[in-house]
């Protein structure tokens, strides 16, 4: 009696379990197997077509030794500082906005959401073509007809210019999700929570510093992350606006791993890229959750 309760409760717990037997399938197969497959490439010389040289990790050192793939990393980073604060700004003033009484906000909604929806082909051809160096380009039509313009310019000419236009464009795009997510946030806060606040005396700022925003902690943990990825995986803009120009001053580092990967088919050195674009990406996720943990914290004492 007590071994066929302990074979019932067995398969109970096995069925319990079995749900995660097909995810778990699909992560061995699209995660853990393509993680080791790069690691044993990144140790070799391979360039596709040809035979595999087993070159230990002078993969890694020659990334290590390439001002290029610096370059590229500094030009990463500087994006992800600048534009990560810029959409979570952005995205908590239109949230903040939304979550109050005002007209049309359903289809305010909609226009700040929609664009995340869209494909990168769509949105990047409409923008290049706002971007137009020729005169009958959007921005520069309008600009030369107001007097704000003398005559039209090629905005991807310079560096601040390219990256300005990369960075408008890429809050445009990916800010209707985060808004999203702090106005479900926000709509989860106890209305009794702004009364109490209010009650003690306190502004908007402070309302905002010491109930807002602890009551979003988890929402903005997560958007931080995605937001990092988002960054550091920059590629379609670059891919589409400069090409990496000028003269290298927007090349990314995935757009680097592209040139070395699949313009130079240099496998081995691509797949080391990757893992250092993994740790860096990881280094600085980190230091933004930490700055983000201790900024909420202060905000509750």
């Amino acid at each position: 009696m007590k071994q066929k309760i302990f074979s019932n409760k067995v398969w109970w717990e096995l069925g319990n379990w079995g749900f995660l037997l097909p995810h778990f399938f699909f992560f061995v197969l699209f995660i853990i197997i393509p993680l080791i497959s790069n690691i044993q490439i990144s140790f070799y010389n391979w360039n596709l077509l040809g035979q595999k040289t087993f070159v230990g990790f002078q993969n890694f050192v020659r990334i290590w030794t390439d001002d290029r793939f610096w370059l590229a990393v500094k030009n990463t980073v500087i994006f992800a500082i600048v534009s990560i604060p810029l959409v979570i700004i952005v995205a908590m003033i239109i949230a903040l906005i939304l979550n109050q009484k005002v007209y049309f906000k359903l289809w305010l909604l909609i226009a700040f959401v929609s664009p995340t929806f869209f494909g990168s082909v769509g949105i990047l051809t409409t923008w290049k073509w706002i971007y137009a160096s020729y005169p009958t380009g959007l921005l520069n039509y309008y600009l030369t007809k107001f007097g704000i313009l003398r005559e039209a310019i090629s905005w991807f000419e310079t560096p601040a210019r390219a990256w300005l236009c990369i960075i408008i464009t890429t809050v445009w795009w990916i800010v209707g999700f985060s808004v999203l997510l702090y106005l479900g946030a926000l709509q989860r806060i106890p209305p009794e929570q702004y009364e109490a606040a209010k009650i003690d005396g306190a502004g908007p700022w402070r309302i905002f510093w010491n109930v807002t925003l602890p009551w979003m902690r988890n929402v903005l943990f997560f958007d931080v992350v995605r937001q990092v990825l988002l960054a550091f995986g920059l590629f379609d803009q670059v891919y589409f606006f400069t090409g990496g120009g000028p003269a290298g001053s927007t090349r990314t580092m995935v757009y680097y791993l592209y040139l070395i990967g699949f313009t130079r088919q240099e496998l081995g050195q691509a797949a080391a890229i990757s893992w250092y674009i993994f740790a860096i990406v990881l280094i600085f996720a980190l230091i933004q959750l930490l700055m983000l943990t201790k900024a909420i914290r202060s905000a509750e004492e």
